[in-house]
């Protein structure tokens, strides 16, 4: 059982392409992850790539429910800082 997901983002540009941002989310279930990765990123299109590991998620510094930014094209990348969902 997964302890959480890697999520690619689809987000629309002015000129009609797409952006990607791919996240690690400390979320079990993958349409759970899905959601807090599109609230986080105001994407439009997204999928649950891989499941993650506790040992994964713990390598990242994630607690349950955080996720962060693993890969953003428009600024290449690493790591930024852990976002929680609003409870809601």
């Amino acid at each position: 059982m997964a302890a959480g997901w890697m999520v690619t983002i689809g987000v629309p540009k002015d000129d009609g392409k797409l952006r990607y941002v791919t996240y690690a989310v400390a979320i079990a279930d993958a349409a759970e992850a899905v959601k807090a990765s599109l609230a986080a990123s105001a994407g439009e299109a997204a999928i649950s790539n891989s499941e993650l590991r506790e040992a994964d998620l713990k390598g990242l510094g994630l607690r349950a429910g955080e996720l962060v930014t693993i890969y953003d094209d428009r600024i290449d990348p690493l790591i930024s800082r852990t976002w929680r969902p609003d409870a809601g």
